[in-house]
């Protein structure tokens, strides 16, 4: 069972979890419907764990010479049992987006289709695969907000996440080769981007909206200061680290176009990620 948490990259689903509760609470006030948000929570959950299955399926000979070790080169896992995994989520992503209406299959069918083309072939073009994963992050926020009629609004407020999972991508291409000066510093000018447009967003908004955007800031440029040594092992913490760091990101644009107690729930899915990253790789 560990090799099926592993192949699907399980810990990272609550990052997942964090974009879909970013789009849903701030159209929620302070009632949730939770007949909608489960629905929406599975069908996010679904796409991200069958774009991971069908990642590993179509990197099956990289991966043979790259990480052996791994669910399907190292035979835990047979190639024809993660295709049929991976379809399955998909159609189940799908099904689940169907029960909240025709807006959230619309969305789920285009992120469907944009995992698919980046697993396939996107991947190995670096600028549109980069693009490619960094739309997927976009409208997975999207996808939690279409419990009502879209608004341009949502767009400004889910632009940040786009651009922070750009900084990351662009570091994760780099996860098995060597460390890489030019790629640190494009990652961090992404964060800095990130950080900025979060500023504009919430710099009329309370104190506590930036000491929890500090601790954004702290979490993704400390580990750059700390770790020194110069590998693929530093790329592959940094750039965990970083995916993890999402749920602080939604949360400080929860708090500010929501309230706080949604906020600490969106805050609060970094802590099944942790807890499960310390038994599963997330990269």
């Amino acid at each position: 069972m560990k090799s099926y948490f592993q192949l699907v990259r399980f810990p990272g689903i609550f990052t997942a979890f964090s974009n879909i509760l970013l789009g849903f609470f701030i159209y929620s006030e302070f009632v949730v419907d939770w007949f909608n948000l489960f629905p929406l929570l599975a069908a996010s959950g679904f796409l991200f764990l069958a774009g991971m299955t069908l990642n590993d399926y179509f990197d099956y000979n990289i991966d043979k010479n790259e990480r052996p070790n791994r669910p399907l080169p190292s035979g835990k896992i047979s190639r024809k049992v993660a295709l049929c995994l991976g379809i399955t989520l998909f159609v189940a992503a799908n099904i689940s987006a169907s029960f909240v209406g025709f807006q959230a299959v619309m969305i789920s069918v285009i992120m469907t289709i944009l995992i698919l083309a980046y697993d396939i072939k996107l991947k190995n073009i670096k600028t549109i695969g980069i693009l490619n994963l960094s739309s997927i992050r976009f409208l997975n926020v999207i996808l939690g907000s279409s419990i009502v009629l879209f608004n341009f609004d949502i767009i400004w407020i889910s632009i940040p996440i786009a651009i922070f999972v750009a900084g990351i991508s662009i570091l994760a291409k780099t996860e098995s080769s060597i460390y890489l000066r030019k790629v640190k510093i494009t990652n961090l000018i992404f964060v800095l981007f990130t950080i900025s447009y979060v500023v504009v967003l919430i710099h009329d908004k309370g104190s506590i909206h930036w000491l929890i955007l500090g601790m954004f800031v702290v979490v993704n440029y400390l580990p750059w200061m700390v770790i020194k040594e110069k590998s693929s092992m530093t790329t592959q913490k940094i750039v965990t680290i970083q995916l993890l760091s999402i749920p602080i990101l939604d949360a400080i644009l929860v708090m500010a176009f929501s309230n706080v107690i949604f906020a600490v729930v969106t805050l609060s899915m970094i802590f099944p990620a942790y807890v499960a990253l310390r038994k599963l790789y997330l990269t």
